[in-house]
């Protein structure tokens, strides 16, 4: 045997952020062809990598498969491994967020808020699915009287909150507009 060939039979060894992405590659692949449950085993099996060696994978790397995670768990029907996981995930990426935030560069601080923000975000969310929501009282309306959410129910219900001298509100307007006269 040549060197190059007993190389291409040794199975080299992947450092943990190598296989986690990896595993994300391969699950997305998954995805993309239905099959979720090996995409969820994928998924899983990286998780426990990442858990196993929180500090040697890069922390978007983690938010990213936390957030691939929670999607195939909902697609799935498993809302509550989902926020399960979604919670540990949370957890971390908090405890991230404040190391960074208390010795981090500026870029640091940011990457390290915003992947926190996301994951928890998509925490809440979650946690919100199946629930009714609560009704909201409004003091002044701007067109009609007031309207219960309850009144509402079984129609698709959009909130926007803005004001007038936010500029993506105000690039908001002709798109909710758009969207107002496309439902009549």
């Amino acid at each position: 045997m040549t060197v190059a060939s007993e190389m291409s039979t040794e199975s080299v060894a992947l450092t943990p952020q190598a296989s986690v992405a990896a595993s994300l590659d391969q699950a997305s692949g998954l995805q993309r062809t239905g099959n979720l449950a090996d995409a969820a085993a994928e998924l899983e099996k990286a998780l426990v990598t990442a858990r196993a060696t929180p500090y040697e994978i890069e922390f978007q790397t983690r938010i990213r498969l936390g957030m691939t995670l929670s999607d195939v768990y909902l697609a799935l029907d498993k809302n509550q491994e989902a926020r399960d996981m979604l919670a540990a995930e949370v957890a971390f990426a908090e405890k991230v967020s404040q190391i960074m935030q208390a010795t981090g560069t500026p870029p640091q601080k940011r990457a390290a808020m915003s992947g926190y923000l996301q994951i928890r975000d998509r925490a809440t969310q979650i946690a919100l699915m199946g629930q009714t929501a609560p009704e909201i009282t409004v003091n002044i309306w701007i067109k009609g009287g007031p309207v219960r959410l309850e009144d509402l129910r079984d129609r698709v219900v959009l909130l926007e909150f803005w004001a007038t001298w936010c500029k993506p509100c105000q690039e908001m307007f002709p798109k909710l507009k758009q969207l107002h006269e496309q439902g009549d």
